[in-house]
């Protein structure tokens, strides 16, 4: 099995980090439109949020840790989403895992590059500036 895997230093505290990820109102201005219903997290894409992923919140240690399995969408077969939080010198340190891929494929490949692009780009600066590049903001790769 292969993982996508991203390291990132945001200049904030590990408290707010921990918010921007367990907040459906903070992924909304980072990553994309997000609602919540007790342990699910439904994520919206496309133009008019036509395409929806369902996410079910295994994990949430405040400051430190949050895991997703994905039950609907394109990844629904591809594992766990794991973010590790921890302090570090210029602010707080993200360990961002995305495990559970059989192969390496062009899929996986464009998965990787996004969350590349709202991890190290549109998080970050959330985090850093206020405003973030939540999709339909974002590149098309």
């Amino acid at each position: 099995m292969h993982s996508i895997l991203h390291k990132i230093v945001i200049e904030t505290s590990t408290e707010k980090l921990f918010q921007s990820i367990n907040s459906t109102k903070e992924l909304s201005g980072w990553w994309t439109k997000a609602e919540q219903d007790g342990e699910q997290i439904t994520f919206l894409f496309g133009p008019d949020g036509e395409h929806q992923v369902i996410m079910s919140l295994i994990t949430a240690v405040p400051d430190q840790e949050i895991k997703w399995q994905c039950l609907a969408g394109p990844w629904a077969d591809k594992g766990e989403f794991v973010f590790l939080i921890s302090e570090h010198e210029r602010g707080a340190c993200l360990d961002f895992s995305h495990h559970g891929w059989e192969e390496t494929d062009d899929f996986y490949k464009h998965c990787n590059a996004k969350w590349g692009f709202f991890l190290v780009v549109s998080l970050k600066q959330y985090l850093e500036t206020g405003k973030g590049l939540p999709h339909p903001n974002d590149p098309s790769i």
